[in-house]
Protein backbone atom coordinates (compact mmCIF):
# COMPACT_ATOMS: atom_id res chain seq x y z
CA UNK A 1 0.00 0.00 0.00
CA UNK A 2 1.40 3.60 -0.80
CA UNK A 3 1.01 6.33 1.11
CA UNK A 4 0.82 9.77 0.41
CA UNK A 5 0.70 12.99 2.74
CA UNK A 6 -2.51 15.24 3.08
CA UNK A 7 -2.67 18.70 5.05
CA UNK A 8 -6.17 20.02 6.25
CA UNK A 9 -7.69 22.27 8.63
CA UNK A 10 -9.69 21.06 11.45
CA UNK A 11 -12.09 22.94 13.81
CA UNK A 12 -10.70 23.08 17.34
CA UNK A 13 -11.07 22.33 20.11
CA UNK A 14 -11.80 19.05 18.64
CA UNK A 15 -8.61 18.45 16.57
CA UNK A 16 -7.28 18.87 20.07
CA UNK A 17 -8.69 16.76 21.49
CA UNK A 18 -8.12 14.00 19.03
CA UNK A 19 -4.25 14.47 19.17
CA UNK A 20 -4.68 14.12 22.44
CA UNK A 21 -6.56 11.15 22.91
CA UNK A 22 -4.33 9.51 20.60
CA UNK A 23 -0.90 10.63 21.87
CA UNK A 24 -2.86 9.03 25.36
CA UNK A 25 -3.71 6.01 23.85
CA UNK A 26 0.03 5.73 21.84
CA UNK A 27 -2.68 5.41 18.62
CA UNK A 28 -1.14 6.76 15.20
CA UNK A 29 -3.23 9.40 13.52
CA UNK A 30 -2.59 9.21 10.39
CA UNK A 31 -4.13 5.82 10.78
CA UNK A 32 -6.74 6.46 12.29
CA UNK A 33 -7.72 9.22 9.54
CA UNK A 34 -6.90 6.45 6.83
CA UNK A 35 -9.56 4.31 8.40
CA UNK A 36 -11.97 6.95 8.48
CA UNK A 37 -11.58 7.93 5.47
CA UNK A 38 -12.11 4.53 3.98
CA UNK A 39 -14.66 3.77 5.86
CA UNK A 40 -16.17 7.84 4.64
CA UNK A 41 -15.77 6.52 0.97
CA UNK A 42 -17.45 3.08 1.33
CA UNK A 43 -20.60 4.49 3.00
CA UNK A 44 -20.92 7.50 0.64
CA UNK A 45 -20.02 5.14 -2.50
CA UNK A 46 -23.74 4.70 -4.45
CA UNK A 47 -23.75 9.09 -4.17
CA UNK A 48 -23.12 9.49 -7.84
CA UNK A 49 -24.22 12.63 -9.76
CA UNK A 50 -25.92 11.89 -12.78
CA UNK A 51 -22.82 12.64 -15.05
CA UNK A 52 -21.09 9.58 -13.19
CA UNK A 53 -23.51 6.83 -14.54
CA UNK A 54 -22.13 6.88 -17.90
CA UNK A 55 -18.97 5.83 -16.39
CA UNK A 56 -20.48 3.31 -13.62
CA UNK A 57 -23.51 1.89 -16.15
CA UNK A 58 -24.05 -0.02 -19.13
CA UNK A 59 -25.74 2.73 -21.86
CA UNK A 60 -29.13 1.05 -21.37
CA UNK A 61 -29.80 1.68 -17.80
CA UNK A 62 -28.59 5.17 -18.62
CA UNK A 63 -31.31 5.65 -20.09
CA UNK A 64 -33.52 4.23 -17.99
CA UNK A 65 -31.95 6.44 -15.29
CA UNK A 66 -32.08 9.52 -17.20
CA UNK A 67 -36.01 9.15 -18.41
CA UNK A 68 -36.82 8.42 -14.62
CA UNK A 69 -35.40 11.79 -14.15
CA UNK A 70 -36.73 13.49 -16.67
CA UNK A 71 -40.01 12.29 -15.87
CA UNK A 72 -40.23 12.89 -12.15
CA UNK A 73 -39.21 16.77 -13.24
CA UNK A 74 -41.82 16.86 -15.44
CA UNK A 75 -44.50 15.84 -12.87
CA UNK A 76 -43.12 17.36 -9.91
CA UNK A 77 -43.14 20.68 -11.81
CA UNK A 78 -46.80 19.69 -13.30
CA UNK A 79 -48.09 19.41 -9.88
CA UNK A 80 -46.58 22.43 -8.84
CA UNK A 81 -47.98 24.43 -11.21
CA UNK A 82 -51.37 23.61 -10.45
CA UNK A 83 -51.01 24.52 -6.97
CA UNK A 84 -49.50 27.98 -7.31
CA UNK A 85 -52.26 28.77 -10.11
CA UNK A 86 -54.63 27.22 -7.93
CA UNK A 87 -54.30 28.14 -4.03
CA UNK A 88 -57.41 27.53 -4.09
CA UNK A 89 -57.51 24.29 -4.49
CA UNK A 90 -54.30 23.21 -2.97
CA UNK A 91 -55.87 20.78 -0.76
CA UNK A 92 -56.81 18.85 -3.92
CA UNK A 93 -53.51 18.71 -5.36
CA UNK A 94 -51.92 17.35 -2.32
CA UNK A 95 -52.44 13.62 -3.16
CA UNK A 96 -51.15 14.88 -6.66
CA UNK A 97 -48.03 16.29 -4.74
CA UNK A 98 -47.53 13.24 -2.44
CA UNK A 99 -47.21 10.54 -5.19
CA UNK A 100 -45.08 12.69 -7.10
CA UNK A 101 -42.42 13.49 -4.16
CA UNK A 102 -42.76 9.50 -3.77
CA UNK A 103 -41.76 9.16 -7.06
CA UNK A 104 -38.81 12.15 -7.28
CA UNK A 105 -37.22 11.29 -3.98
CA UNK A 106 -35.78 7.62 -4.52
CA UNK A 107 -33.80 9.43 -7.88
CA UNK A 108 -32.98 12.39 -6.30
CA UNK A 109 -30.91 10.57 -3.40
CA UNK A 110 -29.67 8.49 -6.37
CA UNK A 111 -28.55 11.33 -9.45
CA UNK A 112 -28.59 14.59 -6.80
CA UNK A 113 -29.67 16.41 -9.73
CA UNK A 114 -29.47 20.12 -9.20
CA UNK A 115 -32.58 20.69 -10.88
CA UNK A 116 -34.46 18.09 -9.48
CA UNK A 117 -33.94 19.82 -6.14
CA UNK A 118 -34.79 23.28 -7.21
CA UNK A 119 -38.27 21.97 -7.63
CA UNK A 120 -38.17 20.19 -4.23
CA UNK A 121 -37.13 23.39 -2.10
CA UNK A 122 -39.76 24.61 -4.58
CA UNK A 123 -42.35 21.86 -2.98
CA UNK A 124 -41.36 22.29 0.39
CA UNK A 125 -42.29 25.82 -0.02
CA UNK A 126 -45.63 25.71 -1.20
CA UNK A 127 -46.39 22.51 0.77
CA UNK A 128 -45.51 24.91 3.99
CA UNK A 129 -47.70 27.89 2.84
Amino acid sequence: MTSRMKYFRGRDPALGEFELFCKAHGLKQGEIISDLIDRFLKENERQQTLDAYPRRQDPAGRVFEYAALVGAKSELERVLELMESNPDFKQTFQVDMLRALKVAEPIFHRTRDSGLSKLLERAEVILRQ
